[in-house]
């Protein structure tokens, strides 16, 4: 718990712009895309935003390599303190999530957001039960979860604002909300990385800086955010996640903002009971080509394709194809 009380308590940089989403997830295999939710509002008002991401993963991944053989994970087995390796062959997931997210202008320097995953479906196919035995082990599409998740809660203050500079310190805490106790279809607890929560409670930093090199026409940013995670009461550790953004955001028209972003994520292997759980930790790059709609005054509709550029994982795992984001923003 050291680790998060520090990081709590931590000064940090963040910065987004208010025409495009974030969204943000406490599972294993999401990706960051900066938005609305960790930018600043004026005072009194908010900034509701409705998103909606399909990621599919079926591509297999040894290291950085594209493989056409198995790809064999291991089995936590909750129940017996053990991790069973090689218990089953992975085929494919398909994450469907869906978040609200809500911010608020306390003063215009000072802005607190909600953001709420209320809908987390995966679904999961596999050979469950691989052994020496039994090497084909048993299809099983039955083996996804579905269920509310990880609720986070950010606070945001713009320590710089000038025409062309922008600058915002804050911090945030990720709360255990979400289900990580789902059953299979043998009856034990499911795979950690499909769970629509963690079961921990996390400290969020991160940072970035934007530069307007044409005001209300072009601007750059580059950032970071970094998740502090904590064991759960199963003995289960995510590993810690930094992720890093860079991209531009042009004004084509009064109606259309156009976005290119890079993001990048890292993360640690996870734990259970101290010790590494294999095929877990990883590194990846995307570029993220995007499009804001201005509908009116205070709505915009927005759509990102995320673009797998380099992906490396520990061992041998299935990872995203592309990722798909559109939501909507009003402010009032």
């Amino acid at each position: 718990m050291k680790k998060f009380y520090i990081a709590v308590f931590s000064i940090i940089f963040t910065f987004s712009f208010i025409s495009f989403s974030e969204a943000t997830c406490g599972s294993s295999n999401c990706s960051l895309v900066r938005g609305s939710q960790s930018g600043i509002t004026n005072e009194d008002r908010f900034v509701v935003d409705l998103s909606y991401r399909h990621i599919p993963q079926d591509r297999k991944k040894r290291g950085s390599d594209t493989i056409s053989g198995d790809v064999l994970t291991p089995k936590v087995e909750f129940e017996n303190d053990e991790i069973e390796l090689d218990h089953h062959r992975e085929f494919k997931t398909i994450n469907k999530l869906a978040q609200l997210d809500v911010s608020y202008g306390v003063t215009n320097r000072f802005t607190v957001s909600l953001n709420v995953p209320f809908f987390n479906d995966r679904h999961h196919e596999h050979d469950d039960g691989v052994t020496a035995a039994n090497p084909s082990g048993e299809f099983t599409n039955q083996d996804g979860t579905t269920g509310f998740g990880d609720i986070s809660l950010i606070g945001k203050y713009a320590v710089i604002h000038t025409t062309k500079h922008l600058l915002i310190a804050g911090a945030g805490v990720k709360f255990k909300t979400g289900e990580y106790r789902i059953q299979d279809s043998e009856g034990t607890i499911n795979e950690p990385t499909i769970m629509p929560g963690t079961g921990s409670t996390d400290a969020i930093i991160s940072g970035l800086y934007n530069y307007s090199a044409i005001p209300n026409r072009l601007s750059f940013f580059a950032g970071f955010s970094h998740r502090f995670t904590t064991e759960n009461s199963l003995d289960y550790e995510f590993g810690d996640t930094t992720f890093i953004d860079g991209g531009t955001n042009y004004r084509w028209s009064d109606k259309v903002n156009l976005v290119l972003q890079v993001n990048s994520r890292i993360s640690a292997r996870d734990e259970f009971i101290n010790q590494d759980v294999p095929a877990t930790g990883l590194t990846f790059i995307n570029i993220t080509p995007g499009v804001v709609l201005t509908v009116s005054e205070n709505a915009s509709l927005y759509s990102h394709v995320q673009v797998p550029v380099y992906q490396r994982v520990n061992e041998a795992n299935l990872v995203p194809n592309y990722g798909l984001l559109i939501g909507v923003s009003y402010g009032f």
